[in-house]
């Protein structure tokens, strides 16, 4: 194969374009039995997925292929990713996981992500083995049509996570949840309303093509002031796979996953349950976070990019949270995948017990940070690039121990990232700038029109 199939989350493209087509997924379903086979794990997957319109007709291509090759599908239907990862470890007797989704990207957009019968994400020798027999797969590929829905396994995900709140409630906390149309749909609105809530839901109507379509965790703008205009207490936005959280307070501020793991973080060391008082979070956390944890004698422990690289820390250092900014976040105690519903009712839970409101308890004082994409041509390794390499040495230097520079390609997308913080914005966004400038020089970028900016 001319290039790797998997990115950092999976499979991720435009429906129906290769590598997301018919005759590639049919055949990743076939594969993906034969590996299971193989390696003597159950031929038996529970699949699942978002509320796209091009679901249904990706998870038939794939389950019906698996079908086809002997073994057995449990279609669940819509299910967030994280209700899909608590379902394998919860149930036993499936070697693997597959759930059809791309997550925060938009309509257009689908994916597929697979998890080990533990709930994680496949490891990467794992999705490199089945690009190898994808390679070298000859013949027609036999399909069958899926079983009947099973219709149990939301109900069963819910009743989990009302569990891991050991009988503490909202109750009294009026709640706005914007589900960004996607698989928490619904879903959030009852979690809500059993653990107490006074909860209503905005964005919450899938269409088929209205996931994520400003709403949502990536888009959050439209809870905010629908928090403030209807007096709620806070508010959850969730993205399509409903794996991240980003909460609002009463005035509107939108607090991302920084401010969670602060939050969480805190009491988790207050109550003596955060082991080695470390937090995990990835290189793109800001530097704020890093000082706020340090004043409070916990330690920030840096990883790549990507729930995978959180996950992989935190096994490694004994961690029992971490998370991104991007509001997926992980708490050891209760799973093994960023769960947007359960870090929310969570962290609403510890503060409404508290009698705290959310406004009060956000204390994170932030570097302001440039967040700039530049389009790229080709992904030319870093150390090819002398001019850019020698630059960033030259802006780390300047800031001494004041600020951070982060250069990286996405896993995702052909863009090139570029972070830039500082004790004043104006000197973050002319760093910034002039990284850009150097690197569409350097690795064929389009122009200025391909950036996109996020300052704070």
């Amino acid at each position: 194969m001319t290039r790797r199939l998997f990115g950092t989350d999976g499979i991720r493209g435009e429906a129906f374009v290769p590598p997301l087509d018919e005759p590639t997924v049919t055949r990743l379903g076939r594969v993906l039995a034969e590996h299971l086979a193989a390696s003597g794990q159950p031929t038996r997957i529970l699949l699942a997925g978002d509320t796209r319109a091009s679901t249904p007709t990706l998870a038939q291509w794939l389950g019906g292929a698996f079908r086809g090759a002997g073994g057995e599908v449990v279609w669940a239907g819509v299910l967030p990713t994280p209700a899909v990862s608590h379902l394998l470890r919860g149930s036993g007797g499936f070697g693997a996981g597959v759930v059809i989704s791309a997550s925060h990207n938009p309509a257009r957009d689908n994916g597929i992500k697979l998890l080990g019968a533990g709930g994680t994400k496949w490891p990467e020798a794992e999705e490199q083995a089945l690009e190898e027999r994808l390679g070298a797969l000859a013949g027609a590929v036999t399909q069958a049509p899926l079983p009947a829905l099973a219709r149990h396994w939301q109900e069963r995900y819910l009743s989990w996570l009302s569990r891991t709140l050991d009988g503490a409630t909202l109750e009294g906390l009026r709640v706005l949840v914007d589900a960004a149309n996607g698989a928490g749909s619904g879903l959030a609105e009852e979690l809500f309303s059993r653990l107490g809530a006074q909860v209503e839901g905005i964005f919450s109507a899938p269409d088929g093509g209205n996931i994520n379509q400003d709403c949502g965790a990536v888009h959050p703008q439209a809870l905010a002031a629908t928090v403030v205009a209807r007096r709620a207490h806070v508010g959850v936005a969730l993205d399509g796979d409903a794996d991240r959280a980003i909460l609002v307070t009463h005035t509107g501020r939108i607090l991302d996953g920084d401010e969670i793991l602060l939050l969480w973080g805190s009491h988790l060391a207050e109550v003596g349950r955060l082991p080695g008082r470390v937090v995990v979070a990835t290189v793109m956390s800001n530097l704020g976070l890093e000082r706020a944890l340090g004043a409070r004698g916990i330690r920030l422990l840096r990883c790549p990019v990507g729930d995978r690289e959180v996950w992989a820390a935190m096994e490694a250092s004994g961690a029992a949270l971490g998370g991104e900014q991007s509001g997926h976040v992980i708490c050891a105690h209760h799973s093994v995948t960023g769960d947007g519903l359960l870090t929310a009712c969570h962290v609403l839970s510890l503060l409404h017990g508290r009698g705290a409101s959310l406004e009060e308890a956000a204390r994170l004082q932030r570097f302001p940070q440039v967040l700039l994409n530049v389009k790229v041509a080709s992904r030319r390794p870093l150390t090819e690039l002398p001019q850019l390499t020698s630059a960033i040495a030259a802006a780390e230097r300047s800031f001494t121990g004041g600020g951070r520079v982060l250069v990286r390609y996405s896993g995702t997308e052909p863009l090139l990232r570029i972070m830039v913080e500082a004790a004043r914005r104006e000197e973050a966004l002319s760093v910034a700038e002039s990284l850009a400038e150097l690197a569409r020089r350097s690795c064929g970028g389009i122009g200025a029109g391909g950036d996109e900016e996020a300052a704070q």
